[in-house]
């Protein structure tokens, strides 16, 4: 990816199921049980969470859900804790994930990359 101009962090993810690739992006929280999971076309759910203050990222949690009539149910969690590469430019965080899931053997396909500009 690019070089950026922004100064503060953020977490890029391209999650692609089928033939549909949403692109995410989280800025640091402070609280990850707010971060909402964002819907992957009614199959999976996926939620990135970036947790830490201005200057430092404490940790990089990925989750990921096969969504069922009878609830959620987690395939997957990556987490990820620092320390994080400082740098101008946006650097892979993850390799291209697989998942597979459920009765088809559904996949979901997740990569991520990181802004973790000086201050």
């Amino acid at each position: 990816m690019a070089q950026d101009t922004g100064r503060q962090p953020e977490l890029r993810c391209n999650v692609t199921y089928a033939s549909t690739t949403i692109q995410l992006r989280t800025t640091l929280q402070t609280d990850p049980y707010a971060v909402p999971e964002t819907d992957i076309e009614g199959r999976f759910r996926f939620k990135a969470v970036m947790t830490g203050k201005p200057g430092k990222i404490d940790y990089i949690k990925l989750y990921a859900y096969l969504q069922k009539d009878q609830g959620d149910i987690p395939i997957h969690q990556a987490s990820y804790t620092g320390p994080f590469a400082v740098s101008p430019q946006v650097y892979k965080l993850t390799p291209n994930n697989q998942l597979y899931a459920g009765e088809l053997e559904r996949i979901l396909q997740y990569e991520c990359d990181l802004y973790n500009p000086p201050r």
